[in-house]
C-alpha cells in the first residue's frame, strides 16, 4: 500500500498532514503543565506525553527495531520531563485526532546537563563530545507506521530542522541500517562516535548535522 493509499484509509489526505512547530516554555512549563490531548484541535500547543508514548509504541514495533513496548513508556516519561524542566521545539502533525508525527529536541550545553546518560555519553564520545557543545539535540523522531512512504517523517524533520536553522544538530540512534538513519544521512548527518546503550542493548550511534 502506498502513501496515498494509506491516508485514504485514515480519512485524510497528504495536504490535511500538516506538520506545526511549536516552541515550550522557556525554563520549561514545571509541574503546571495540565497536557491537552490531540482530539481537542487546539494549534500550537505541545503533545501530551500520553500520544507521544503511543506514537513512539506504534512505530518502534515495526521492522527493524522489533522494540519492547517498556522503551515507549521511556521516551514518553522523558519528553515530559523535557517539557517540564526545560524549553523544548516539537514539530508534529495531527489526524483523526490522533498525533501522527512528532520530532522534538531542545538546545544541548554540556554545563546544563548534570545527569548519568550526560556523562556516559560524555565519557564514550571522547574527544568528540566537544563537537556537540551548544547544538540542538534531536531527541525523537517517530512517525505512524500507516503512513509509511507518505514522506510524512521526513517533512516533520524538517520542519524540525528549519526551525533551529543556523544551528548544528545531533542524535542518538540505533546502531543498525535502518530508514530512520538512512533519512538521518540523506539530510546531512554522519557518524560521529557511539552513546549509551540503545534499546537493542547495543551502544547507540551519535549521528552530527553542521549548520545549515
Amino acid at each position: 500500500m502506498d502513501g496515498h493509499a494509506e491516508c485514504e484509509v485514515l480519512g485524510t489526505s497528504p495536504a490535511e498532514l500538516d506538520v506545526e512547530l511549536v516552541w515550550g516554555v522557556p525554563g520549561g512549563l514545571g509541574q503546571s503543565w495540565e497536557p491537552v490531548g490531540s482530539a481537542a484541535g487546539i494549534p500550537g500547543v505541545l503533545p501530551p506525553p500520553s500520544e507521544v508514548e503511543e506514537l513512539y509504541a506504534a512505530a518502534a514495533a515495526e521492522p527493524p527495531l522489533n522494540e519492547d513496548p517498556k522503551h515507549a513508556a521511556l521516551f514518553g516519561s522523558l519528553y515530559d520531563l523535557s517539557v517540564r524542566n526545560g524549553q523544548v521545539l516539537v514539530a508534529a502533525s495531527h489526524s483523526e485526532g490522533r498525533l501522527r508525527s512528532i520530532a522534538y529536541g531542545h538546545f544541548w550545553s554540556w554545563a546544563e546537563q548534570d545527569h548519568e546518560w550526560a556523562h556516559e555519553l560524555r565519557s564514550t564520545l571522547g574527544d568528540a563530545a566537544a563537537t556537540i557543545e551548544w547544538s540542538f539535540a534531536l531527541n525523537l523522531l517517530a512517525r505512524d507506521p500507516h503512513l509509511h512512504q507518505s514522506g510524512l517523517g521526513r517533512a516533520t524533520l524538517q520542519a524540525w530542522l528549519a526551525g533551529i536553522s543556523g544551528y548544528s544538530c545531533w542524535l542518538q540512534t540505533t546502531d543498525i541500517d535502518s530508514p530512520a538513519r538512512r533519512l538521518y544521512e540523506s539530510l546531512g548527518f554522519f557518524d560521529l562516535g557511539h552513546g549509551p546503550e540503545a534499546p537493542n542493548g547495543q551502544p547507540g550511534l551519535i549521528m552530527f548535522r553542521p549548520p545549515f
